[in-house]
């Protein structure tokens, strides 16, 4: 698949950020991003209605376990993390707009979180990832409800209004932030990619724990929920034995998957292999 969007993506106020048929990659080297959104700011810790959104999932099936104890304040725990009100009112649309997606990457960002803290120690570390976690999906706001929702075989065009999401939600993240390297920008547009360069939409191999960390989650999470195009969800025990398969044939990253059994099962977690955390859209050298 090639980096062209093949409709025009607006910000919430109706300002088109790009134009149809433009390569993101292009539009991000070309176009002058500015400090435009980031003039007006809130911290996380202050949006009550995400931090109480966020919280819920300490108590959701099968997560509680894993995040019992880990953190006796979430909202103490988001500190003086901030950003961009615009990304607030995103959020907002999308919890209205496509429900799943805003609790499916709630649970993200707060696993995720979770999960990146037994390898990084480095707080400020951890919490821009988490933020890049609950951003990663803006572009789906973008979809028409009736694709998403859609129980049917899709059409050529539903599948590629799909299948560029992720170029939306990095050009939505680029210009929020007025940086297309901003680890929310990175993720947005990486976030399908996998180890074996069978994602999409570059197709490239990636190298990097926090992609490892979102990819085991996002198919763990969508595995075990109920969605319009299939019969019915997995059992957790079932999603989990699927990916080890794919773990299995180095899709995703097998140590990470432990760790997720290790959490959800409350087993100890004392001899995990070490992990580098990679650079976000550059594949390893050998690749």
């Amino acid at each position: 698949m090639n980096l062209h969007l093949s409709s025009t993506v607006k910000d919430l106020k109706g300002k088109v950020l790009i134009e149809p048929n433009k390569d993101v990659l292009e539009w991000a080297k070309r176009s002058p991003l500015t400090n435009e959104y980031l003039k007006k700011k809130l911290k996380f810790k202050e949006s009550i209605q995400l931090v109480e959104d966020l919280s819920s999932v300490f108590e959701m099936e099968p997560y509680k376990f894993a995040l019992q104890g880990w953190v006796p304040n979430f909202r103490e725990w988001l500190g003086e993390l901030w950003a961009p009100s615009i990304v607030f009112d995103e959020l907002k649309f999308q919890r209205s707009r496509d429900p799943y997606t805003y609790k499916h990457v709630l649970i993200i960002a707060v696993m995720g979180a979770r999960l990146l803290e037994l390898w990084v120690k480095v707080q400020p570390t951890v919490k821009k990832t988490f933020m890049a976690f609950l951003l990663h999906d803006l572009g789906k706001t973008r979809i028409a409800p009736t694709i998403l929702d859609k129980s049917e075989t899709l059409s050529d065009l539903e599948k590629r209004a799909v299948l560029e999401h992720p170029l939306a939600s990095f050009v939505l993240n680029a210009s929020y932030w007025g940086d297309a390297n901003h680890i929310c920008a990175e993720v947005g547009l990486h976030h399908q990619e996998d180890r074996l360069g069978k994602g999409y939409p570059q197709g490239i191999k990636t190298n990097s724990l926090v992609l490892d960390i979102l990819g085991v989650l996002d198919r763990f999470d969508a595995m075990i929920s109920e969605r319009p195009f299939r019969f019915k969800k997995f059992s957790p025990r079932a999603a989990l034995d699927l990916m080890k398969k794919d773990a299995d044939e180095g899709r995703i990253e097998a140590e990470v998957l432990r760790a997720l059994v290790g959490l959800l099962r409350e087993d100890p977690l004392t001899d995990l292999k070490k992990i580098k955390l990679g650079t976000i859209g550059r594949g390893p050298k050998s690749a």
